[in-house]
């Protein structure tokens, strides 16, 4: 007699989390480079990809390699980005506690700071339903 009790809590455990990973279906393969206006690739730093249009939708990252490449990922590493128009971010700081944040030692900023957020990028792109390759092209660091 406990058995079905049980039973339909699993039915129900099932149901539930293969309707929550659903939405991986939605999901594109999506990748690219990041270079500046001059070629130079930008090797180093994270990608990002919002939806455009959706509330709390989920955001694609991808860390970019020292070859200049990305891969996005939305529900897992590299697993690619939801179909649709997407605001994109890409960041690229000094790393914390190499001895760079220390006073007079700080490293030029390779990146415009501009792309830092996705309000400011400018950059859009659309994800489509097959695979997607990006050539996200970008602006030094200002000069004083």
């Amino acid at each position: 007699m406990n058995s079905l009790p049980r039973t339909l809590s699993m039915v129900w455990l099932s149901i539930t989390f293969v309707g929550c990973s659903g939405g991986a279906t939605n999901v594109f393969p999506a990748g690219g480079i990041v270079r500046f206006a001059d070629g130079q690739l930008l090797r180093e730093g994270t990608v990002e990809f919002e939806l455009v249009g959706k509330e709390n939708a989920a955001t694609a990252t991808g860390e970019i390699q020292p070859d200049g490449s990305f891969l996005l990922g939305t529900f897992a590493v590299d697993d690619g980005a939801i179909a649709g128009k997407h605001r994109v971010a890409v960041i690229a700081d000094v790393p914390i506690g190499t001895g760079a944040e220390r006073p007079g030692v700080i490293a030029e900023a390779k990146l415009d700071q501009k792309y830092r957020d996705f309000d400011t990028s400018g950059l859009e792109f659309t994800v489509r339903e097959s695979s997607n390759h990006f050539v996200i092209e970008v602006d030094y660091f200002p000069l004083k």
